[in-house]
């Protein structure tokens, strides 16, 4: 498999440094921010394949990072990957194709598991 980029968006600096850990060992280019806001400039900064997205965020939360993204980016995959387990995506943001349907719950045991479905929905938002 190629490497790609992915963006991790999460206010949580233990949760970035995890994944940014799992992703960089498997030599993927790795880039993070704390907030959607800053997600946003580093998008429009990089050449990005995937954001996984904390839903809650401080400022902007997760929903409305996707919303924003969509419209400059409509072909960029997005993961959810969040720590409330009751966390049920909004009908506008189920009926984007850039974002998967599964949502990952922190902390992410199956980490092969969110890795293939980040290669799955950057395929998907090829076509």
């Amino acid at each position: 498999m190629v490497a790609m980029t992915v963006l991790i968006l999460d206010d949580d600096a233990a949760v970035r440094e995890s994944l940014m850990a799992f992703f960089e060992d498997r030599e993927w280019q790795v880039l993070s921010a704390p907030t959607g806001e800053d997600a946003l400039q580093i998008v429009k900064n990089n050449q990005i394949d995937c954001v996984i997205v904390d839903i809650r965020l401080p400022g902007m939360d997760g929903n409305a990072f996707i919303m924003k993204l969509n419209i400059t980016h409509p072909e960029l995959a997005c993961i959810v990957c969040t720590g409330s387990p009751e966390y049920d995506s909004p009908d506008e943001v189920k009926a984007l194709l850039q974002v998967s349907r599964t949502v990952f719950i922190k902390p992410v045991i199956n980490m092969k598991l969110l890795e293939d479905d980040i290669y799955s929905q950057i395929e998907k938002c090829k076509k």
